[in-house]
């Protein structure tokens, strides 16, 4: 074994997965799964196998070109303009363009694995419970009537995501992709304490549950639950517009 070739080839793999989707993946499914050796197993195979193809494709290639000094030339070519690109995006003026703020890591880990109908029904739950504790109250007939009528309607939201748990149809398990669009949990998660004091918290939570639904019912492959969840997007969002009625 050629010990300089081993130790430079460990190097630049290492260095290069460092960092990169292969490993975000391998920490995403180690942060939702029980066994931790399973996936180190499984990743461990993966890049295995990839390796083993990136070897294979290296023989055909010195195959067809026997001489060492083409390929390496290639290869040093190859370098060169991929660290060209990456200067020439660190140091370049990027006015034309616009980069999304990328969302916490964290932020996906709470999402990815949840069960899509389980945790629109735990919202709901909080959503009526607190609507009703904010009617109870209430010192303005108005306020108080509009608090009733939004938790009536949560409530019903509520009991349509336990009918379609019980009615034992499939849920969707939130990936990463669609988590990284989904708001975070503490925004959909209703607040009474909060909203009595400030309206605005309960508009959020309203607005962020539209959110929350318009994505499920992009990201659902079924009609059904596409025209489900947009219907609750809409009533999300008939529910925020009641409350800024109600604060003006």
């Amino acid at each position: 074994m050629s010990w300089p070739l081993f130790f430079s080839t460990f190097m630049l793999i290492f260095l290069a997965e460092l960092g990169d989707k292969t490993q975000l993946a391998v920490m995403s499914q180690s942060a939702t799964a029980s066994s931790k050796w399973t996936v180190f197993a499984a990743g461990a195979l993966a890049l295995t196998t990839t390796t083993a193809f990136g070897v294979l494709a290296g023989e055909l290639i010195r195959r067809f070109v026997p001489d060492e000094r083409y390929i390496k030339c290639a290869g040093g070519v190859l370098f060169l303009i991929f660290g060209s690109l990456m200067l020439r995006e660190a140091f370049l003026p990027k006015t034309d363009r616009v980069i999304a703020e990328p969302k916490p890591l964290s932020h996906v880990m709470n999402w990815v694995g949840q069960l899509v109908i389980q945790q629109a029904a735990v919202f709901e739950k909080a959503a009526y419970e607190d609507y009703e504790a904010l009617a109870a109250r209430a010192v303005s007939p108005e306020e108080k009537a509009v608090f009733e009528r939004l938790a009536l309607e949560e409530r019903w939201h509520h009991e349509a995501m336990m009918v379609a748990i019980a009615s034992g149809g499939k849920d969707i398990e939130i990936t990463s992709e669609m988590a990284g669009e989904l708001p975070p949990m503490d925004e959909l998660m209703h607040d009474a304490a909060k909203a009595s004091k400030d309206v605005e918290h309960a508009i959020g939570h309203e607005r962020a549950m539209a959110q929350f639904y318009r994505i499920l019912s992009k990201r659902s492959s079924l009609p059904r639950l596409q025209e489900t969840f947009g219907a609750l997007a809409v009533a999300e969002e008939n529910h925020a517009q009641r409350l800024i009625a109600l604060r003006k």
